[in-house]
């Protein structure tokens, strides 16, 4: 009776199983196929991504050693292609492509940060304090991508219808500093002193600037912000600032760096005469062109092609002002081959090749006009005068090519507004020569390339770097 009884329930286990592999079957035949599918997925976008990859390559190769460095400035600066890789067709696009390059750049002088001013005018409506509030922001450029050196100090000079004053024309706890220009930290007021009858501010009181806003990473931007009373006369003239940064270690006076930024944020009152400049001084503005909009020049690379930069002089002083020395500096791959014209149509009196400093920055010719050689050095108040001259580029690494220029005026010896702004400066360290900044801008092309493949497609932004071709970007899509 016993082995009947485990007869049955062995047969009832069996059909139990039955029932749950039935069950269990359909989806593991189905997950099966699934697997099956997506491994034929995976093994056509591996071969999509090989075959985009294989035809990015391609197009670096091109760029470096074949024809598309010359094809694309003829081609609408587009070239379309497809490849085949294997048996797999990649469609191609190629985009020679103009954008100034990021991050800060090599400057031939020590000068570091470039200070810029700007000014808003409010009107106040209080009758116990009418008139208007002068809001002066300076804006702190790293042009450099020389960043070892703090920012230290701030001077900014008043125009000197703000008078002497310091309580009178400065607003209290208006000093602020931003690292977006959007929001603003409160610092403490500056210190204050007169020279040459205008009103120094500095920032901070005394000492240095902390690290945290001395510390500029290359091509970042900060901002100074305060305010003044209205106290300018009705005369009819100019008013200018002026700022000086002081750049260095924090441990080292003798090597800090003075950069003066040039009469900026000027406020007009009245009707000035059309020879009028900045009330009482403004020596030079200075700054590079390569063509009329002065707008960056495109060139192609690897390709000889004739420049004509012109140097933008303007005396911003009410003085006639002359020009002792002028000094041009050219990057390499930059030939000057003539001719000069404008307030000179002689040629420079030298011409020296300046090798780089570091690995990081970049060699210069050196041009050197001197005063001998610059038939009409005298600029009378408000005037403007050029210097032109011709330049071959033969470049061919992708990239932005600055040009800087020194101008020196021939006396300064009646300018007193840096009077005492440092015990170990005279004027000539600060004014002796007015500096462009980077201009006379010059751009050698980067590449935009596509490949597509099989629904694999890779964007990448392509340069001409010395020895072969650079990736800015690489994405998969």
């Amino acid at each position: 009776m016993m082995k009947k009884k485990q007869a049955g329930q062995a047969f009832i286990l069996v059909l139990i199983l039955l029932a749950i592999g039935a069950l269990l079957v359909v989806p593991t035949l189905r997950l099966t196929d699934t697997i099956l599918g997506s491994t034929q997925t995976i093994t056509g976008r591996n071969r999509g991504l090989y075959a985009a990859t294989a035809a990015q390559e391609l197009v670096m190769w091109r760029l470096f050693y074949g024809d598309l460095v010359t094809i694309l400035p003829n081609n609408g600066d587009s070239e379309i292609f497809t490849v085949d890789v294997c048996g797999t067709s990649v469609d191609v696009s190629v985009v020679m492509r103009a954008v100034e390059l990021e991050g800060g750049v090599s400057l031939a002088t020590e000068h570091t940060i470039m200070p810029m001013k700007e000014v808003d005018i409010q009107n106040v409506d209080d009758p116990s304090q009418p008139g208007r509030i002068f809001t002066y922001t300076i804006i702190l450029d790293q042009v450099s991508i020389d960043n070892t050196n703090l920012l230290l100090a701030v001077y900014d000079i008043l125009p000197i219808d703000f008078g002497k004053t310091f309580s009178a024309v400065y607003r209290g706890g208006s000093s602020k500093i931003s690292d977006n220009g959007e929001d603003w930290d409160i610092i403490p007021d500056p210190s204050y002193g007169t020279a040459g009858n205008q009103l120094r501010l500095r920032w901070p009181y005394t000492g240095n600037f902390a690290p945290d806003f001395g510390q500029f990473e290359p091509a970042e931007v900060k901002y100074l912000r305060f305010s003044v009373n209205d106290t300018l006369t009705e005369d009819d003239n100019i008013n200018c600032n002026w700022v000086v940064l002081r750049v260095g270690d924090g441990i080292n006076p003798e090597n800090d760096v003075f950069t003066v930024s040039g009469p900026q944020a000027s406020i007009t009152v009245g009707e000035p005469g059309p020879t009028e400049g900045c009330d009482t001084v403004g020596v030079f503005e200075v700054y590079k062109c390569t063509n009329e909009e002065c707008e960056p020049e495109i060139i192609p690379p690897l390709e000889p092609t004739d420049l004509t930069y012109t140097i933008h002089i303007t005396n911003m002083d009410g003085f006639t002002r002359h020009i002792e020395r002028i000094v041009d500096y050219l990057p390499g791959g930059f030939e000057y081959i003539g001719p000069t014209s404008g307030i000179t149509d002689q040629g420079p009196t030298t011409e020296e090749w300046i090798p780089p400093k570091d690995e990081d920055s970049v060699g210069r010719w050196r041009l050197t006009w001197e005063n001998e050689q610059i038939s009409n050095d005298s600029i009378g108040a408000s005037e403007h005068v050029t210097l032109n001259f011709g330049a071959t580029a033969t470049q061919g690494i992708s990239g932005t090519y600055y040009n800087e220029v020194l101008v020196q005026p021939q006396s300064l010896s009646d300018i007193k507004i840096f009077t005492d702004i440092d015990d170990s400066l005279d004027i000539w360290d600060l004014l002796g020569n007015i500096y462009s900044w980077n201009s006379g801008t010059v751009i050698v092309p980067a590449y935009d390339s596509e490949a597509s493949a099989e629904g694999v497609t890779i964007d990448a932004n392509l340069a001409l770097e010395p020895d072969g071709v650079g990736i800015i970007s690489w994405h998969v899509e």
